[in-house]
């Protein structure tokens, strides 16, 4: 079974889920194919990502959930992607046209992504193909 997910959402707890989402499908045998792009992939920049960025909608709660997300060592996207990777058949593609809208170059981008690819691309090879579209 494969699984396709496209994420544009950039908040730390956006990304978070994603990255819990991944590991499910991919300890499940699911092959998972994920399209980074808009605020997610801006969060993806090797600058930005250690950056916490919350919600503002958890107003004065943002530094009781920084420290919770602390404690389950979930505060570290570029180690959430590896650990995603990990668990079984998943490639990550960066969005082309969104790399290009931010400046980005390849070498931006943390360690894990395996290509950039453009959004026709990824629905064509990949969406058609998938049981199970998701998007975050």
């Amino acid at each position: 079974m494969k699984m396709a997910i496209i994420a544009t959402r950039g908040s730390h707890t956006a990304l978070v889920n994603l990255f819990t989402t991944i590991m499910a499908g991919a300890v499940s045998d699911m092959s998972v194919r994920v399209l980074f792009r808009d605020e997610a992939l801006f969060r993806l920049d090797r600058r930005r990502s250690k950056e916490i960025v919350l919600s503002d909608l958890f107003g004065k709660e943002k530094d009781p959930i920084r420290e919770r997300l602390d404690n389950m060592n979930l505060l570290d996207l570029p180690g959430l992607l590896k650990n995603a990777k990990s668990q079984g058949d998943v490639c990550l593609f960066a969005c082309s046209s969104s790399m290009a809208i931010f400046g980005m170059e390849e070498t931006d981008l943390v360690d894990g992504i395996d290509e950039v690819r453009g959004m026709t691309s990824f629905l064509l090879d990949e969406v058609l193909e998938a049981q199970t579209v998701l998007s975050f």
